[in-house]
């Protein structure tokens, strides 16, 4: 899923290599189990991100099943339910198709946590002769909307240049924008360690964008990283 690329392109963010994030895809389905006394049925979780993350008016998902969903699975429904959301986010996996696809609608959902119950009556999936063959779990994911923010480095002799610039999603006009005023932390690693450090934290300005240069001879790695909020997720960039 790329949908946010026209919305960075449409902002010129797309030229520093700024890119939001991209929901993984699902585990495929584990181990069969043999069919077993209610009591000891394994708990199944669809392979749906720990993320939920918006960046258009639909943002779609393609997940398999997850920790726990037995081969032998057949029907498996799950729906996702949120504090002043007027829809539920529906996980199904009909008639033994492995695959779902899940929606999350920015133009009407609200950012949130959003519980997800299994649609049966006692919460189970069962196999292709209707037998119970797994419970199926109730769980939480956080929905909210895509920020990105993204670095070049250059050196010349012994100076380090380094180029940021921040973006987030803003539903109201279903456009990825230019996050001005936004604090930018830059970190680095020296070569052979594994540790972040912080080197500075820079302002972006109205356009997103912000500067900084450093002076030493030394090898190192970088990266940047911008803080969320209670409706935006945070990100970090790709290590330059």
């Amino acid at each position: 899923m790329r949908s946010t690329l026209s919305l960075l392109a449409a902002t010129g963010l797309l030229a520093t290599g700024l890119a939001a994030a991209v929901p993984a895809q699902a585990a495929a389905p584990v181990a069969s189990v043999a069919q077993q006394p209610a009591a000891e049925l394994p708990t199944c979780y669809p392979g749906l991100p720990e993320r939920l993350v918006m960046n258009n008016r639909q943002t779609h998902y393609t997940i398999g099943y997850g920790k726990g969903c037995p081969a032998t699975l057949y029907r498996a429904d799950w729906h996702g339910r949120q504090k002043g959301d007027p829809v539920s986010i529906d996980i199904e996996f009909p008639n033994g198709n492995p695959g779902a696809e899940v929606t999350l609608y920015s133009e009407i959902s609200p950012v949130g946590v959003v519980t997800f119950t299994g649609d049966t009556d006692d919460g189970s999936g069962e196999d292709k002769d209707g037998n119970t063959v797994a419970k199926l779990a109730t769980f939480n994911r956080m929905n909210k909307y895509v920020s990105a923010v993204d670095l070049t480095v250059s050196k010349s002799r012994g100076t380090y240049t380094l180029s940021t610039a921040a973006g987030n999603y803003r539903p109201a006009i279903n456009k990825f924008v230019p996050w001005g005023g936004k604090q930018i932390v830059l970190q680095y690693k020296q070569a052979g360690t594994s540790t972040w450090k912080q080197l500075t934290k820079v302002t972006a300005g109205s356009n997103g964008k912000a500067g900084y240069k450093w002076i030493s001879a030394a090898t190192f790695s970088f990266r940047a990283y911008i803080a969320g909020n209670s409706v935006v997720w945070d990100d970090y960039s790709p290590v330059r």
